[in-house]
């Protein structure tokens, strides 16, 4: 946020007879906040009416702006990251499912407490057969209560069940701000990447716009030819539409760096590279992927989570034990005369013998929901592997490219320059130093993006790991919390 607290002061002086009023000579002073800089606008509308009888005119303007707060701060990266954590709708929707789950585990433990049901009644009866007839006013009062002891074990397969799809929803909770982590990563380097490719457009432009004053002195001079003047020309609109498609392409990271995070960027801050936080060696980062990545975390609580459900469809071949507890008031109630006061109190068993085969086809559907579950895991760890193997080499790849791009970058530096030289000898071409400035931007480009993927490509690693929230000494959202003795 920009915050400036200015002091202005403005005077005037001028003869009596200069200006007849506001009216004649108005004085606007705007200022104009913009993304990267602060920009004073000082403007003065003068009357176009020409001016009678003035025979000497005098006129001093003085401003002075003091500006406190020091310059503006730029968004960092965590900031960012922190930004996406807190307010991005994905993370905010996985919040709710987490927390939703809460309340499926307190369904399934209600099996361990008691049901207590009030049950009242009253009315009017008119009873003809048999004889006598009578009216009759009934009422009727009654409180149930239900303990299940034994119920095959389900309930308390259905309590691991739900706790199991808590856990799996809490790490799919970190997953989820882990890859929205990587995406904002992404977003603010391609940001910072378009901003640079826009900087060397321009660059080759302005280069090209020296060239074309050159070729213009030297056509001028009667030294040059029709043929440079047409190929500087071609080479300068195609500079002039290479600053237009680098355009475009800032103002689309602009987009999607908003999509993100929420908000349009300003004054990006270039981030380190986490190269002290990454892993030896590709076995190691492997190792720390599949203990630690919460994709596949969340994989084995719903593997653990259809385990249980097995187990719970199996309850199914087991007797039901109940206690049940009645006390009943009633009066005149199938014509029985008098008030009625009693209690009941059983112990039930209950064991069915044939369900048309509902329980066998439940458990069987189960199981193979069980493999299934296992197979889900095994597809997540690989891709995991797959991921963290994919994202190491491209870190190696980049490492070494870089170094070679630096020496390209120097090389073709030197020989343009050469080149330029030798062509105000006419030792050279004007297509010779056309191509190598060509070559020289092209350099500078292949070295940009390939130091904005060397760095994405660390910050994947973190991310296949599972760690690049806390890279960034963040915390994951607190209802993705897991206790240690649930894991």
């Amino acid at each position: 946020m920009l915050a400036i607290s200015n002091f202005v002061i403005i005077s005037t002086f001028m003869q009596p007879n200069m200006i007849g009023g506001w009216g004649d000579s108005i004085l606007a002073l705007t200022m104009r906040c913009k993304t990267k800089t602060t920009i004073f606008n000082l403007i003065v509308f003068k009357e176009e009416a020409q001016m009678k009888s003035v025979k000497t005119f005098g006129f001093a303007l003085f401003a002075t702006f003091l500006l406190f707060g020091g310059q503006v701060q730029g968004q960092t990266l965590a900031e960012a990251i922190d930004t996406v954590i807190q307010t991005n709708p994905q993370v905010r929707s996985q919040v709710f499912n987490r927390l939703s789950r809460d309340g499926e585990v307190t369904q399934a433990q209600s099996g361990y407490l008691p049901t207590v049901d009030l049950n009242a009644a009253a009315g009017f009866s008119k009873h003809r057969k048999p004889e006598p007839e009578e009216d009759l006013e009934p009422w009727e009062a009654s409180i149930s209560v239900r303990q299940n002891l034994f119920t095959g074990f389900a309930t308390m397969n259905e309590v691991d069940r739900q706790r199991a799809r808590v856990r799996s929803s809490a790490y799919a909770l970190q997953g989820t701000s882990e890859n929205l982590a990587l995406q904002t990563t992404r977003a603010y380097l391609d940001v910072l990447r378009n901003e640079e490719l826009k900087r060397i457009a321009e660059q080759n432009r302005d280069t090209h716009l020296r060239i074309m004053d050159q070729i213009k002195l030297r056509s001028e001079s009667g030294v040059g030819s029709q043929v440079d003047t047409d190929q500087v020309q071609g080479r300068l609109a195609l500079a002039e539409s290479n600053v237009i498609v680098a355009e475009t392409n800032l103002l689309d990271s602009y987009s999607n760096y908003q999509s993100v995070v929420g908000n349009l960027p300003e004054n990006l801050v270039r981030p380190t590279a986490p190269a002290e936080k990454l892993p030896s060696s590709l076995e190691q980062a492997l190792e720390m992927a599949v203990a630690g990545h919460p994709t596949l975390k969340s994989a084995n609580a719903d593997l653990e989570a259809r385990q249980s459900q097995y187990e719970v469809a199996k309850g199914a071949y087991y007797p039901v034990v109940d206690l049940e507890l009645d006390q009943r008031w009633d009066e005149e109630v199938s014509r029985v005369e008098g008030e009625r006061d009693e209690t009941i109190f059983l112990a039930r068993i209950r064991y069915n013998l044939f369900n048309g085969f509902k329980d066998s086809g439940r458990k069987a559907q189960t199981l193979e929901q069980v493999g299934e579950a296992r197979e889900v895991k095994n597809n997540t760890q690989r891709q995991v592997v797959e991921s963290m193997r994919l994202s190491w080499m491209a870190y190696q790849s980049v490492l070494d490219r870089i170094d070679f791009l630096r020496k390209h970058i120097e090389s073709t530096r030197e020989t343009a320059q050469a080149y330029s030289k030798q062509f105000d000898i006419g030792k050279r071409t004007l297509l010779d130093v056309l191509d190598t400035e060509a070559e020289a931007i092209n350099a500078k480009i292949e070295l940009v993006n390939a130091e904005a993927d060397g760095l994405y490509s660390q910050y994947r690693i973190l991310n296949s790991m599972g760690s690049l929230v806390h890279a960034f000494d963040l915390q994951w959202p607190e209802e993705s919390l897991v206790d240690e003795e649930e894991e």
